[in-house]
Formats: C-alpha cells, sequence, structure tokens
C-alpha cells in the first residue's frame, strides 16, 4: 500500500473521532486541520476538502459548505459506527482500543 494511502486512512479516522468527540459532533475545517495538524497527518485545505468529500460521498459526515473555505462537518450515525470500531471499512484506518 502506498504512503499517501495509508495517511489518507489515518486522516478519515482521525476526522471522524475528532467529529465524535465534539461537543455537538460538528467542527469546521479549521479545527479539523489543527487536529491533523497535531498527530502529523496535516494536509492542505484542497486535501482536507478532499477527505470530507469522500467522507460525505460515503454517508459518514454530513457538510455545510458556509464559504468557499470555511466548511462544517457533522458527524452520521455510520460516522460513529466507524469511530468506535464497530464498521470496518475499506478507505478508513481501524481505531485501535481505546482505554476507558
Amino acid at each position: 500500500m502506498a504512503m499517501h494511502e495509508v495517511q489518507a486512512e489515518h486522516q478519515r479516522i482521525t476526522i471522524l473521532i475528532a467529529l465524535k468527540d465534539s461537543a455537538d459532533y460538528g467542527a469546521n475545517t479549521s479545527m479539523l486541520a489543527d487536529v491533523l495538524a497535531r498527530y502529523a497527518l496535516g494536509c492542505s485545505r484542497d486535501q482536507l476538502k478532499t477527505q470530507l468529500n469522500w467522507l460525505e460521498q460515503n454517508s459518514y459526515v454530513t457538510l455545510d459548505r458556509l464559504t468557499d473555505n470555511t466548511w462544517v462537518a457533522r458527524i452520521t450515525q455510520n460516522g460513529i459506527d466507524v469511530a468506535e470500531g464497530k464498521s470496518i471499512v475499506p478507505g478508513i484506518k481501524r481505531p485501535a482500543p481505546r482505554s476507558v
């Protein structure tokens, strides 16, 4: 598997977990870019939008495109199932077990 595919899988699960852990199950593109950078998964805004579009097309998030540069993503129930490891999806890294 190519490095860019591995990175995309990690970016997608990180986005889903961040949205799941958000108080209102959502975040804007600026916040998500900061989360990805914190985990050394940083990407350009165009790359982030590509990941968000992929997640939306597969029904894991909904997107509210406020401006060209600012989108708000909200996780769906399908996305929560993936973020919690209940659903295994090609193209998204399976999350590691989390200690409680």
